[in-house]
């Protein structure tokens, strides 16, 4: 994503090798020190991508969320509150609960959302690398296409040379998963390259800033974000829309959708369910393990395609005025969903 270390840009980073940096920089351990532990990280490398590719890669793999702790907060209401008359007094406490916060995690091996973010960005800044806390809005869910999503994340920006790069170190670590009534069951650790120094168009997709400094050199707004469409966490850095780029469509009986998507893994079907007919699923629980229905196998019905490289095309019509949603599946699984507005 660069010419040289020293001069790159967001659109081309994977030209960037980490592969000795992440080598290196998981072999290091905490020692009670967080100072030492950043500079024993960041000691051999000149460039400040390089240092903070170290204290990324450092986190993400020695940090595992803590569903326990997501749990208590945001579905029991445990938020921390402070007590104090007088903003000063808010300010001091308020650092004071961050820096327990941050060596809690460290000691503990393990964090939510604000404490990897409160974590990078202070390891950041022992660093020298200009590195800022961002809270805001998430998307995760399909039926969120629209709609803001979630006020409760954080994630983290980092300034070289008055140029913003984006970073989550926390959806980069992992992921987890969840009961049916929201409750974090656990955390399954797998980088996702995605999330490291993602350029805003692409982090836009699921994330939306509270405060849109962040975003002032952007093109991208609230409406933007809001109307994008849903793709997978697990295939979002393999999928890249071109048609249509909005999640939202205005449609009559009989039109015609036509989707482009790029799409650099293989595959060989192509569903799309709607809210008035749907493939039935192909997979079954076996022994506790997802296998495919057999039986479910034979009632499939698959969408004709045209594959050219990379780029994957196909047509879809809307045949009814009761279409809400359409969903379309890779190989059997959700790849992407979109909101139909039927209009007259």
């Amino acid at each position: 994503m660069f010419i040289t270390l020293f001069s790159f840009s967001q659109e081309n980073k994977s030209s960037l090798d980490f592969a000795l940096i992440d080598e290196n920089s998981k072999k290091i351990k905490y020692k009670n020190d967080i100072t030492q532990l950043t500079l024993e990280l960041t000691k051999d490398y000149n460039s400040k991508i390089e240092k903070t590719r170290a204290i990324f890669i450092w986190i993400t793999e020695n940090i595992k969320y803590d569903c326990r702790k997501y749990n208590r907060i945001f579905l029991k209401g445990k938020v921390k509150k402070f007590k104090c008359k007088t903003k000063e007094q808010c300010d001091l406490k308020i650092t004071n609960y961050e820096q327990k916060q941050i060596i809690r995690t460290l000691k503990k091996e393990k964090g939510i959302c604000g404490d990897y973010s409160m974590l990078f960005e202070k390891m950041c800044k022992i660093a020298g690398i200009n590195c800022y806390y961002i809270n805001g809005y998430t998307k995760t869910k399909a039926f969120q296409i629209g709609k803001l999503g979630e006020l409760k994340h954080a994630w983290n920006v980092v300034d070289i040379d008055g140029v913003y790069y984006y970073f989550d170190v926390t959806w980069a670590s992992g992921g987890v998963s969840e009961y049916e009534n929201g409750k974090l069951k656990k955390f399954y650790k797998k980088f996702n390259e995605y999330y490291w120094m993602t350029p805003i168009d692409k982090l836009s997709r699921n994330h939306y800033p509270k405060d849109t400094t962040w975003i002032k050199n952007s093109i991208f707004n609230k409406t933007l974000y809001k109307n994008n469409p849903y793709i997978d966490n697990s295939l979002i850095s393999s999928i890249d829309v071109l048609s249509p780029k909005t999640g939202v469509l205005n449609a009559k009986v009989g039109d015609t959708i036509k989707f482009i998507i790029k799409y650099n893994n293989n595959v060989e079907k192509i569903q799309i369910n709607s809210n008035s007919k749907r493939n039935p699923s192909v997979w079954k629980i076996f022994k506790k393990k997802e296998v495919f229905n057999e039986e479910a196998l034979k009632k499939q019905k698959y969408f004709d395609f045209t594959k050219d490289g990379d780029v994957i095309s196909f047509n879809y019509v809307i045949n009814n005025k009761t279409i809400n949603f359409v969903s379309i599946l890779f190989d059997y699984r959700l790849a992407l969903k979109y909101r139909i507005k039927i209009t007259n």
